[in-house]
């Protein structure tokens, strides 16, 4: 099991490195597959929030302030809603309209040479609130924000800052969340320090990998993997 840990962990800091975000999207399934949903979900957060502190480092120059502010506001009103979406709505349907609408907007912006641009800050709370809800039920904060920040136009580094810094802030309060709940024990983080060489390793090479795309192919790559997302939401609520 330790083997499969570190090389899923290596695999998604890796795309994480070259697209700025998916590593939760990438080791939840597999880890929570080999172990179980309560023990990977306090693992993933933990490596998740190392890999963001990393990539926050680096990007450090890139990020938006004034974005990644109204992103946290509205997140932090939507988390606690995503606590109590989990009691009252399914989950299954909740994953199968969100994953439509993200496919939706992938093929729209796939097909289209100009998407939108959201200029009004009603967005990015928006933004930020509906991924407030996802991570508070789903732990899966980002296709809102990643939506979001598509339709902005920033560059490549812009993206990543400020996603990065983002879900860095978002991931923290989640392991908190995990700390008061007592998951935090002895054998994940055991699990967590066995698998950081493998998060830096992975980043580091994605980052490198990533600095040959020009914006314009950037862009067709995080909305493919938008698409791979929305697909995969939408089966994971029909099969919940």
């Amino acid at each position: 099991m330790a083997l499969i840990i570190v090389i899923t962990v290596f695999g998604a800091a890796f795309i994480q490195g070259i697209s700025g975000f998916g590593f939760a999207l990438v080791a939840m399934p597999i880890l929570s597959g080999i172990t179980s949903i309560q023990a990977a979900a306090p693992l993933v957060a933990l490596t998740t929030l190392t890999n963001n502190l990393i990539l926050c480092i680096y990007y450090r120059q890139s990020f938006d302030r004034k974005v990644v502010t109204h992103l946290l506001l509205g997140s932090v009103l939507g988390i606690p809603i995503g606590f109590l979406a989990l009691n009252y709505i399914p989950p299954g349907l909740m994953l199968i309209t969100l994953g439509l609408i993200i496919v939706a907007y992938a093929l729209y912006s796939l097909r289209s040479p100009a998407v939108p641009v959201l200029k009004s800050k009603l967005w990015a709370y928006g933004a930020g609130f509906t991924s407030g809800i996802l991570l508070g039920s789903f732990n899966l904060p980002g296709p809102p924000v990643i939506l979001y920040g598509t339709s902005q136009r920033w560059s490549p580094e812009t993206f990543k800052g400020n996603l990065t810094s983002f879900f860095w802030v978002s991931v923290a309060i989640v392991v908190v969340g995990h700390g008061f709940q007592n998951r935090l024990s002895a054998d994940i983080i055991r699990q967590f320090l066995m698998a950081v060489p493998s998060v830096m390793l992975g980043l580091l090479l994605g980052v490198i990998l990533a600095k040959k795309f020009d914006p314009n192919v950037f862009r067709k790559i995080i909305t493919i993997l938008l698409a791979i997302i929305g697909v995969r939401l939408i089966l994971s609520g029909i099969y919940l």
